[in-house]
């Protein structure tokens, strides 16, 4: 009888000893994710401080993961647990000093139409000679990139948006090749003989009024604008891939100086 009671009595230690343990493990796993909670919630707080955001789009955002770019071969992964700051923007675009240029962002042919008069003996009509010649070349719009500095570069956290500023784009002198100018026949008068002859003097001075009447023309027409949206596409197109790259959730917004 006393054998069965010890017997009984070791079989309850034995099943209060495993319950015990059991207890322990269940107690130090609560206490492991009770420690990452609680190190969650102290850090997102503190992301919050320092982004100045609410805690909600803090813890928001830490639980916010990253998705594929669309169209690029590579999406970089960088696991920051604070954000993103300027400066980071700011590297990955003055890093690539290959598109750090004066770079074309618009053109447009430009054509212009000179007439030429040499009047004879005492400015007598019958005596005048008329020629037309046509001036054809290319207005040519550039961004100069390569004075581009980290302060040319702000993030805004709370849309999401890089915004580089950039220099206007500048008219470059108007180009107009030899080969492109183009002489009409000579019309003369009842008495006028020969052809026009131009010194080189002469020649400049005309092809010089050419153009400035294509200069009133494009200020005229309001090219400038044109030329502006030109920038802006070539800018981001360049550049959006390199914001992307870092983080897909940012965008490129171009200004001008």
């Amino acid at each position: 009888m006393a054998e069965i009671k010890d017997n009984e009595m070791k079989h309850a230690l034995r099943k209060a000893e495993k319950k015990g343990r059991r207890k322990g493990w269940f107690a130090r796993i609560r206490t492991f994710f009770v420690g990452i909670i609680v190190g969650m919630l102290i850090l997102t707080c503190f992301t919050a401080y320092m982004h100045g955001l609410a805690v909600k789009d803090a813890f928001k955002a830490l639980f916010t993961t990253e998705t594929a770019v669309e169209n690029r071969d590579l999406t970089l992964i960088n696991h920051r647990i604070f954000g993103y700051k300027a400066a980071d923007f700011a590297e990955a675009v003055l890093g690539d000093e290959e598109q750090l240029k004066k770079l074309e962002v618009y053109s447009r042919d430009v054509s212009d139409v000179a007439t030429l008069t040499q009047t004879g003996l005492f400015k007598i009509k019958a005596f005048s000679k008329y020629q037309l010649i046509t001036y054809n070349g290319k207005a040519v719009y550039t961004v100069d990139l390569s004075g581009l500095t980290a302060g040319d570069i702000t993030l805004d956290e709370e849309t999401k948006t890089v915004t580089m500023k950039v220099p206007a784009p500048a008219l470059e002198p108007i180009n107009i090749p030899s080969e492109n100018i183009q002489f009409g026949e000579v019309e003369k008068e009842a008495f006028a003989f020969g052809n026009i002859k131009l010194t080189p003097e002469q020649q400049a001075e005309v092809e010089t009024q050419a153009k400035e009447r294509i200069l009133k023309r494009l200020e005229e027409e309001n090219v400038i604008e044109d030329a502006r949206a030109a920038a802006e596409h070539s800018i981001w197109e360049i550049f959006q891939p390199m914001i992307s790259n870092l983080s897909s959730k940012y965008k490129l917004k171009v200004e001008f100086k």
